[in-house]
């Protein structure tokens, strides 16, 4: 006898019972929404938290074989993780468009999160205040972005301005945009930062250019230009800190 093909409707219900037996081989107080609704999500581990993003709420045996799979590929550091493209996700067996973006999604609100904490004008007196309120936003990216922050004179923030983003090693900078942006707004005191993908905190020789020609274009205009800093995602170097401006 010649086995017989089975129906579409056969393998649907195959592949149902297979994924049911995934989700039972794991004990009811192992499953991540178990121990989220009893113990707080403080309690669960980023491989457990991304299973949950994957599978809509419920970890399963399947949901976190994927989800260590994508954090054993970037050493268990969601920095690294935020650095992935959609295609990147995708590497790993059963994760398709539909998984990469939900945990891309859950990323960006991260994301947004930290940002929100801005909103209220903050003190941007300092360059490691920069630091802070810039980093999550561009400390890991794969290509340069430029941003200004605009302030008044008791260093609170008026305005937050993405000026430019180009390639892995540069990007290029309006001067004369800087300077339309904090006249539109009454600023008094400019802050110039940019990233550099590479990690490598130290001034390129354009980097220096460029901070020359935006303190001489400030001082025709009567406004502090404050400082110029260099981020990554761990570390940043300022141009007023290390005497340079």
């Amino acid at each position: 006898m010649f086995p017989t093909r089975c129906s579409d409707k056969q393998v649907k219900q195959k592949n149902s019972i297979k994924t049911m037996r995934s989700y039972n081989t794991m004990l009811a107080d192992e499953r991540p929404e178990y121990k989220a609704m009893n113990y707080g999500f403080d309690n669960l581990s980023n491989t457990e938290l991304l299973s949950m993003v994957i599978n809509r709420g419920a970890g399963t045996a399947e949901s976190m074989r994927q989800a260590r799979q994508l954090m054993n590929m970037v050493d268990n550091s969601l920095s690294k993780l935020a650095r992935l493209s959609m295609y990147d996700l995708q590497v790993v067996q059963g994760v398709g468009d539909c998984k990469a973006l939900a945990i891309l999604a859950a990323l960006e609100l991260a994301k947004r999160k930290t940002m929100e904490k801005g909103s209220q004008r903050p003190d941007m007196g300092s360059s490691l205040a920069i630091y802070n309120y810039l980093q999550p936003m561009i400390g890991d990216l794969q290509v340069e972005q430029a941003h200004v922050i605009l302030m008044n004179q008791n260093f609170k923030m008026l305005k937050h301005v993405k000026l430019s983003e180009g390639g892995l090693t540069e990007t290029a900078v309006d001067v004369r945009l800087i300077i339309k942006e904090a006249v539109q707004c009454n600023a008094t005191i400019v802050a110039l930062a940019h990233n550099h993908p590479s990690g490598n905190t130290k001034p390129s020789r354009q980097d220096d250019v460029l901070t020359l020609n935006v303190k001489k274009a400030c001082e025709v205009m009567r406004l502090f230009f404050m400082d110029h800093i260099i981020v990554t995602d761990g570390a940043y170097y300022s141009y007023h800190d290390n005497g340079k401006l």
